[in-house]
């Protein structure tokens, strides 16, 4: 089986403005990146500037929407449907990341005592968010992870198998799905995983996958790490074996980010 490409998503999240996103696009225009087949760079600016990055944007990267809503269009205030993506011809997007569950009626599951009513149902909602995302030919960046409080509890593998398990009861066909592993507990405050934590939860994800989808799903699948990566931590993060590239949030507005885009080189390297 060929080796799984490298990724990296820069997730903007809500940030940016019209000469922001002037410079962070430059920035990456003039990079001297790896271009593919070596790694695959996709940026997720907010919904209002996505036809302006995708514009201008140099070729070989691409954009990714921040979320996209459940079924077609109709009277959902605020959303953004997978067929406007379509439309707009944006092949990606990020599916239950951690902000959305936590602060955004997505809640992160808790394994305390049986799954409350409304948790199990936020779990089928990312996953319904994923399948018809799928359906309508968009690619899915689809985010698990756990709290701090999760992982003080030591049920770091039983949360981010229970978030993965609902998606795979609802996809049958992963070739357009890639797991996004959040450390949520590092997310915007500059702890980030361990490299052999971050590989740990990679690993036990990859041998989860391997029993309950199918052995080919497990070794194809991309599984990358997002939680406070940058310039600095990238190449150790990028040599683990069974982490396929990063989703990073504030060092993606940052020049940064091309160090980042360039960590892919400790795979091919490596190869």
């Amino acid at each position: 089986m060929a080796p799984r490409k490298f990724f990296v998503g820069g997730n903007w999240k809500c940030n940016g403005a019209g000469d922001d996103v002037k410079k962070i696009v430059t920035v990456l225009n003039d990079a001297e990146a790896p271009r593919a087949p070596s790694v695959k760079v996709v940026v997720s600016p907010p919904f209002v500037f996505l036809q302006q990055v995708k514009g201008l944007l140099r070729p070989d990267f691409a954009v990714a929407a921040q979320n996209c809503w459940v079924r077609k269009g109709d009277a959902f205030t605020g959303e953004i449907s997978a067929e406007m993506l379509v439309n707009l011809q944006v092949p990606w997007v990020i599916l239950g990341h951690s902000e959305r569950r936590a602060l955004l009626s997505d809640q992160m599951i808790s394994l305390s005592g049986k799954f409350p009513r409304k948790i199990v149902h936020n779990l089928t909602f990312v996953a319904d968010k994923v399948a018809y995302a799928l359906s309508q030919g968009l690619k899915v960046i689809a985010c698990i992870g756990e709290t701090l409080e999760q992982r003080e509890a030591g049920t770091t593998m039983e949360v981010v198998a229970a978030q993965t398990k609902a998606i795979a009861e609802k996809v049958s066909d992963w070739t357009n799905v890639m797991l996004a592993y959040e450390s949520v507990w590092a997310i915007g405050t500059g702890k980030v995983a361990s490299p052999a934590q971050a590989e740990e939860v990679h690993d036990g994800l990859r041998k989860w996958l391997n029993t309950n989808v199918t052995p080919a799903v497990a070794e194809s699948i991309r599984i990358i790490y997002g939680g406070s990566v940058n310039g600095a931590n990238c190449k150790e993060l990028a040599a683990q074996p069974d982490l396929d590239g990063f989703l990073v949030g504030g060092a993606s507005l940052k020049p940064e980010f091309v160090d980042i885009v360039k960590s892919a080189t400790v795979k091919s390297s490596s190869a």
